[in-house]
């Protein structure tokens, strides 16, 4: 049975003491933290769709703020997918 919650992610903690052209990969580090303690989990696996949210607006000035879904499966491995305008 698979466990399921959509979380809206602050980032700007993680990535406001980080060198400018470090901020996205802090950001999406800070992320995979972020979903590792919320969801008790031991792997987590961030969909390329929200990679690419994250870098969409280059290194210097990521998202600070993003929208996922988190799937938890048996294993404790959480797969992490962008919410979509309509849900």
């Amino acid at each position: 049975m698979a466990e399921q919650k959509i979380l809206m992610v602050n980032m700007r903690r993680g990535i406001e003491k980080v060198p400018p052209y470090k901020r996205a990969a802090a950001a999406a580090k800070y992320l995979r933290a972020f979903i590792k303690r919320h969801m008790k989990a031991d792997d987590v696996k961030i969909n390329q769709d929200v990679n690419n949210e994250i870098f969409s607006r280059g290194m210097k000035d990521p998202r600070t703020k993003i929208r996922v879904i988190c799937s938890k499966d048996d294993k404790k491995i959480v797969t992490v997918n962008l919410v979509k305008q309509g849900q």
